[in-house]
């Protein structure tokens, strides 16, 4: 009768452990799950070139300084990546954070429009993108509150530039004066060739003649683009 009563004892033991362990193994499961992260899917070019566009870099003082270089060079970069990126991607994107002439900003959001359909059809000899590999840095200051900015970048291994005229406006980096300069690129088209396009004024773009002159020739061009 006791042995009998051992064996029962111990199989009731072995049944009750049983089911501890499978309810404590669910248990973890099961805070496991609630714990896990979650993970953010990745951003796509659209809302990065959202980003860049609302991106607005304020300064200290009233006009820019040699310590400032840093904070002009990733204001640089990010126009750079802004423009090119929303030609790779047929963006439409706001340069106002970035440019203060009311005529340079036009012709920059028209340049946009004509390179994004010289790109549909094959007319360029480098690659634009989002994400560029930046090579040279030149700084060079021109007056007070004035500098330019020279960029050399790479995207795919397609080598280009771009030259800014930066000021401090209001204590707003903004751009006054730009260009790119690529061979088959709008700018060079309409406001010259790389040897003779200077970047030291930046009143250029008040400058009537010069703007009507401009824009003829972006007319031109786009007659010639087509459809």
């Amino acid at each position: 009768m006791k042995k009998s009563t051992l064996v029962i004892a111990v199989l009731i033991l072995v049944v009750l452990t049983g089911c501890s362990q499978k309810e404590n193994h669910s248990t973890k499961e099961s805070i496991s799950n609630i714990e896990a992260p979650v993970e953010s899917p990745e951003k796509s070019e659209a809302e990065l070139l959202s980003e860049l566009a609302n991106q607005e870099v304020t300064l200290k003082a009233d006009q820019l300084g040699e310590d400032d270089y840093d904070t002009m060079e990733d204001f640089g970069k990010s126009f750079v990546n802004l423009y090119t990126g929303a030609v790779a991607n047929q963006e439409r994107v706001s340069f106002n954070n970035y440019i203060s002439k009311d005529k340079l900003l036009q012709f920059t959001n028209k340049m946009l429009e004509l390179e994004q359909r010289q790109v549909l059809k094959g007319g360029f000899s480098v690659t634009f993108g989002l994400s560029n590999e930046f090579q040279e840095v030149q700084f060079m200051r021109l007056d007070n509150n004035l500098y330019r900015l020279d960029l050399s970048f790479l995207n795919e291994g397609s080598g280009m530039s771009c030259k800014l005229l930066i000021q401090s406006v209001n204590k707003s980096l903004k751009i006054v004066d730009l260009y790119f300069g690529n061979k088959d690129g709008v700018d060079t088209m309409a406001t010259g060739h790389p040897a003779e396009r200077r970047l030291d004024n930046p009143e250029l773009w008040d400058d009537q003649e010069w703007v009507n002159g401009v824009m003829e020739k972006l007319e031109e061009y786009e007659t010639k683009l087509g459809d």
